[in-house]
């Protein structure tokens, strides 16, 4: 009995100090990004026990270079890691990976790191934060648009590749018009609007539009993402027309403004 009791404490206090160090909120932008792309990573201690009210944090990474030149020491960070403090318990760092790394793009698929004080003795860190980069070879899908990575006051392309959809509705359907959203979370922002698609052949559709012409956005709005349904004509199992329209397709909104 006493040894299942010690077991319990052990695991116990491992539980809790596993705690101190989760709970990091790390947030990309552009919120999708390439090794040749400068990328400012946010990262939020709020949640993490061991970080709460400590200052500066660092950042000390490991892939895809390992070690990586820079990090200094673990009980002391090189100054070169310090990063910047956005707001409270709040931190980020921007860069181009292949800058940062010294590495060529084929050689980062990821970026790994975690988020310490100077001195990372007794846990004073985040767990490790994984990151995903994007490769820079174009691979084609159902939705996308130009440029991939996008502002609220950029000029978007969006497209409709019917060959590439999955769903029935969509890839039979002959589409017409497209109905676009804009939302901060999952709060609408203004009203939905409907614009024309041009036909861009080959079962290619499209349509280009300036967010603020096209919705009046408040210049204070805040707008993280944007959703769109293509609409157009379908028919019945007795061949008769009927509406239809695609899923809803989402896009992040990288400016955040």
């Amino acid at each position: 009995m006493k040894k299942i009791f010690s077991t319990i404490i052990s695991l116990v206090m491992l539980a809790s100090a596993s705690a101190q160090t989760s709970g990091a909120v790390v947030t990309t932008i552009p919120s999708s990004f390439t090794a040749e792309d400068v990328v400012k990573i946010i990262v939020d201690v709020s949640a993490v026990g061991n970080l709460v009210g400590k200052e500066p944090l660092y950042m000390w990474t490991w892939f895809p270079s390992e070690p990586a030149p820079g990090n200094g020491q673990w009980d002391a960070s090189d100054e070169s890691r310090k990063m910047v403090k956005e707001s409270a318990n709040r931190w980020s760092v921007t860069f181009k990976p292949t800058d940062f790394y010294g590495k060529p793009p084929s050689e980062i698929p990821q970026i790994k790191f975690l988020v310490k004080a100077k001195n990372g003795n007794g846990d004073q860190k985040t767990d490790d934060i994984i990151l995903n980069v994007d490769p820079l070879v174009y691979t084609p899908s159902v939705f996308r648009t130009f440029p991939k990575v996008v502002g609220i006051k950029e000029i978007i392309t969006a497209y409709l590749d019917q060959n590439l959809a999955t769903d029935l509705t969509t890839m039979r359907m002959l589409p017409d018009s497209a109905e676009v959203s804009l939302f901060n979370g999952g709060t609408q922002v203004g009203t939905t609007k409907k614009v024309a698609l041009r036909n861009e052949g080959s079962k290619v559709w499209a349509f280009t539009f300036y967010p603020p012409s096209l919705f009046g956005v408040p210049a204070n709005s805040v707008v993280d993402k944007i959703r769109i349904k293509y609409k157009g004509r379908g028919t019945d199992v007795n061949g008769s027309t009927i509406p239809a329209e695609s899923p809803v397709f989402e896009k992040g909104l990288d400016d955040l403004k």
